[in-house]
């Protein structure tokens, strides 16, 4: 009997290790290796006291690290609310967006960033007169990244069709939907955006399901050899991680043949312009922040897609309190909250686990020890 129970044991936890294994975020080694370059800020060289304008690299980094479960800049919560204070009345709909986006991702309030309620100046924007897609896609982001945030399915609703009124005829969203001197064309980043922003409306509204399934066929056409999306003629991390952003908020995996050319996947093509040390690599062949924040989110997406988690653009404080447990917070009190509106035109700019499976195989585990000892006592 001692022996049939030890072969149950050794099988058993052969059986739980092979369930960690397969079930384990396939990208989190790269991960953790690109967070590292992120957090590190001789890699970043921030400057958390220029706070005349609302930085945003600064605040992509401390989004992008949190949702990986890392710790953002610790100066981060002292930053922002400098910033905002100092710039809120010269903030577009995407500074508005970005901010509540890191700022929640963080465990701070909008309502009070800067003296400012952000989430009543966000649903007080005219979306009717924005032109730039940031000033749309972003804004819509925001409004449903946490269940709980106040924004009425009218307004959120607006901006949907605002958003399909300027696709483009070959499926694709462009920068501008007015000509500022340099064309109106589509492009992979604003699409991708474009289609993250709409995911929550794919399935229940035809209309943004044919505009989504237009959108996903122009991009998949850009993909190259390497797995990668080749935009304005060469390959892109930037171009290429948004579009994994894109099809993990679909609840598509960014893996499957549909988005493969060549035998190589859109995560190769992301892993790709990952250097030795974790910097993510742009058109020119440098590391910088802009690309390795978008490559960190790509992995994160993929690996959350793969665990079957919440998205990258889901706020889920139950999931993400294990990873993030110490929300920061400023070092100084803040201001009075005011509601306020912003500007409404934006101006051009460049821009481990384990399973249940695992666990309760690994119970099964420790059941044969128990019944083990008894036999042995």
């Amino acid at each position: 009997m001692k022996k049939q129970v030890l072969s149950v044991l050794a099988v058993l936890c052969i059986l739980s290790m092979l369930c960690m294994t397969a079930f384990a975020a396939p990208y989190s080694l790269e991960a953790d290796k690109v967070a590292a370059w992120l957090g590190n800020p001789e890699n970043t060289q921030f400057d958390y006291e220029e706070t005349s304008f609302v930085d945003n690299l600064i605040d992509w980094t401390a989004f992008s690290l949190s949702r990986a479960g890392k710790s953002a800049p610790a100066e981060y919560a002292d930053y922002i609310n400098a910033a905002v204070a100092a710039s809120f009345d010269k903030m577009y709909p995407s500074d508005l967006a970005r901010t509540v986006l890191a700022v929640t991702a963080n465990g701070m309030d909008a309502k009070k960033i800067g003296g400012h309620d952000l989430l009543a100046a966000l649903a007080a924007v005219d979306y009717s007169a924005q032109i730039y897609l940031s000033s749309l896609n972003a804004p819509l982001l925001a409004m449903n990244f946490k269940s709980d945030f106040p924004f009425e399915d009218s307004l959120k609703n607006g901006i949907v069709e605002a958003i399909l009124s300027v696709q483009q005829p070959d499926g694709g969203w462009a920068y501008c939907s007015v000509d500022q001197g340099y064309g109106v064309y589509s492009d992979a980043d604003s699409t991708s955006m474009t289609v993250q922003a709409l995911a929550p409306y794919y399935a229940e509204n035809e209309a943004v399901g044919r505009a989504v399934d237009k959108a996903l066929a122009y991009l998949r056409a850009q993909i190259g050899a390497t797995g990668a999306l080749e935009a304005w003629g060469a390959p892109s991390g930037e171009s290429t991680a948004q579009f994994v952003l894109a099809l993990c908020e679909l609840g598509i995996n960014p893996t499957d043949s549909a988005y493969t050319n060549n035998g190589k996947t859109l995560l190769d093509g992301v892993k790709s312009f990952i250097s030795e040390n974790g910097g993510a690599m742009n058109y020119q062949g440098a590391q910088d922040p802009l690309t390795t924040y978008q490559v960190l989110l790509a992995l994160n997406a993929a690996n959350r897609y793969a665990e079957n988690r919440e998205s990258v653009f889901t706020y889920a404080p139950k999931a993400e309190e294990p990873t993030n447990p110490n929300p920061i917070a400023p070092s100084v009190p803040e201001n009075t909250t005011t509601v306020d509106s912003a500007q409404t035109v934006e101006i051009p700019k460049t821009g481990s686990a384990v399973t249940a499976t695992g666990a309760f195989v690994a119970v099964l585990c420790a059941g044969a020890v128990l019944v083990l000892r008894k036999k042995d006592a």
